[in-house]
């Protein structure tokens, strides 16, 4: 094969693998990269330049901006600028097209889903060559480097990590009568349900369960795991099974049957204005669910996930930082002196405290700082729920658009008259032909 055969299939990969055939038209991978455009202030125009790219706002934008500074005045030889780019899917794409018109950052934010698409494009630099006697993979907890390794090189690194925990209104918890250690299962969040809706707060009385619309897949995940099934095996997808169907209808029927639970934009905020008493989200909403508590006068509460018939199931979520293959070799150098950098334990342990994250490097729990925050309960439940998680089934982390199909058909379920076997049925067969699209990529990457 040619040069210019090898790049037509490089570029071919990307945009198969992205599900960015629209942008045919640009410029193929071939050729010479370049660093995308950035600033950097005067004092520090002598120093190798590395571009962050990141998908963070509100409070972990606050404390990753002090770490990125903290770096920059630690050292004399580098200056990390973090840009903004949105959300994590806005970030993959923006990074899609940077890549084809060959101006990339050297760094990028990739979240559990969108990394396995860039890898599939062939577009990280593996980091086994980078670790040093400073830092080695044994440092971070093993199950996120696990994630993160493919035919034993370690692609996506751990920063942003987490998991949903269940969040309610411990305040009407106790006023009901109910414990306010949250519910151990589902059925017992049913059988409590009367006596939560009969309580009084700000908005009148409360649902039972807000469920989000954003990345519902994500959360109804462990549904389907305690439920005994699985959104696929490897590529094959199994919507069409009875675990997912007989899941599926217990949410619907806690929905229309029970008028427990309904869909929202905000569960968060609702919790907050009292709409609901209870919600899924991720464990990187602990610090806004205290400000929420805070301003709507009550105490908040955090508990595992709930289960079903004794069965537990819990996904890993949250984001990691990747390399890009196509940044000059100095400034990758550069920028893995960065990620040694936010690795340090007393780093991770900041970020951690400041943002609800889980830690990802193991000596970060024996800092002061964790420490002391995790005397908080709501802190130690998603470190407590850690050990018994998992990574999701593969059909909605590497198929283009999975996710967002599957949110949009379950949000359709949680708002309409739908019925699971319709609404399932469909999924199994769009995420089948999405799955065939890629599945000779995938061998290849894979096995």
């Amino acid at each position: 094969m040619n040069a210019k055969a090898r790049a037509a299939l490089s570029r071919r990969t990307l945009l198969g693998a992205l599900g960015l055939t629209g942008v045919a038209a640009m410029s193929g991978c071939a050729g010479s990269f370049q660093q995308t455009a950035g600033t950097v202030p005067g004092k520090y125009a002598k120093r190798q330049h590395v571009v962050f790219w990141h998908s963070f706002g509100g409070t972990p934008l606050k404390v990753l901006t002090e770490l990125v500074a903290k770096f920059n005045d630690s050292q004399s030889d580098i200056y990390v600028e973090a840009q903004f780019q949105g959300s994590y899917e806005m970030t993959m794409q923006k990074l899609a097209t940077a890549i084809v018109a060959k101006q990339v950052p050297d760094i990028c934010v990739l979240s559990e889903v969108t990394w396995r698409k860039i890898h599939l494009a062939d577009a990280l630099e593996p980091y086994n060559d980078f670790f040093d006697g400073d830092v080695q993979p044994d440092q971070f907890m093993d199950q996120f480097i696990e994630e993160g390794t493919v035919q034993g090189k370690l692609w996506w690194i751990p920063f942003a990590r987490s998991t949903p925990i269940f969040y309610y209104n411990k305040t009407v918890f106790e006023k009901a009568g109910l414990s306010s250690d949250g519910p151990e299962s589902w059925e017992q969040l049913q059988e409590w349900a009367p006596a939560i809706m009969r309580q009084k707060t700000a908005a009148g009385h409360p649902k039972v369960l807000a469920l989000g619309s954003t990345y519902a897949s994500w959360y109804f995940q462990s549904n389907v795991w305690t439920w005994g099934g699985h959104y696929s095996n490897g590529l094959d997808v199994k919507f069409d099974t009875k675990q997912l169907m007989d899941a599926g209808q217990w949410m619907v029927d806690f929905i229309r049957k029970h008028k427990a639970a309904y869909l929202s934009q905000k569960p968060d905020q609702d919790m907050g204005s009292g709409i609901t008493a209870c919600y899924l989200s991720s464990t990187g909403g602990l610090t806004q669910a205290g400000l929420n508590a805070k301003g709507g006068h009550y105490q908040v509460g955090t508990a595992f996930l709930p289960q079903h018939e004794g069965n537990f199931g819990c996904p890993t979520g949250g984001s990691g930082i990747g390399v890009l293959k196509y940044a000059e070799k100095s400034r990758k150098e550069a920028a893995w002196q960065f990620i040694k950098f936010l690795a340090q334990p007393k780093n991770s342990a900041h970020w951690t405290v400041g943002t609800g994250y889980l830690p990802v490097v193991k000596a970060a729990q024996q800092e002061p700082e964790l420490i002391k925050a995790t005397k908080d309960k709501n802190y130690l439940t998603a470190l407590r729920q850690l050990p018994k998680t998992q990574p999701q089934d593969l059909i909605r982390l590497i198929v283009s658009s999975a996710g967002d199909t599957m949110d949009e058909q379950l949000t359709k379920l949680y708002s309409s008259n739908a019925s699971v076997p319709d609404v399932f049925g469909r999924l199994d067969k769009k995420l089948g032909s999405l799955a065939d699209l890629i599945r000779e990529t995938y061998d290849s990457h894979y096995k």
